[in-house]
């Protein structure tokens, strides 16, 4: 079930990111993000010195091209957080809990798969997006 939003969406620490699309659609990432942006949901468990101090905002790493290899292009995928991969850009110093924020639209698409040695996977994407789903 694919929910339709207008907004990012914050995935805390043990929790996943897990963009689904119809049939025949495939995942577009919008944007996505890993580090403190700013206080959220994922900080209201933090203590106040922590959870509302700007001091520990602000750091984060675009991780956009992560998401989009592992989900652009397929129907759904999951990211689970902490992810070790996000977790090397190192965006906030060490201590700190990060959480993602991602977004995403379906697109119609069509996958291609071709044989060069080892099983290789294109997708070509149509230019019309039939359906926006962001979350």
């Amino acid at each position: 079930m694919v929910i339709v939003l207008d907004a990012t969406e914050e995935y805390c620490q043990f929790e996943s990111f897990n963009p689904q699309c119809w049939q025949r659609e495939v995942i577009v990432i919008k944007q996505a993000f890993y580090g403190r942006r700013h206080a959220g949901r994922c900080t209201e468990t933090e203590g106040e010195e922590i959870a509302r101090n700007p001091r520990f905002f602000g750091c984060f790493a675009d991780v956009s091209p992560i998401l989009h290899a592992r989900c652009s292009g397929k129907r759904e995928c999951e990211v689970r957080i902490p992810d070790p991969e996000l977790a090397n850009t190192k965006a906030c110093v060490s201590g700190l809990t990060m959480f993602l924020e991602a977004s995403y639209s379906c697109a119609e698409g069509v996958r291609n798969f071709k044989i060069i040695g080892v099983t290789f996977a294109t997708i070509d994407l149509l230019c019309r997006i039939s359906r926006k789903h962001s979350v």
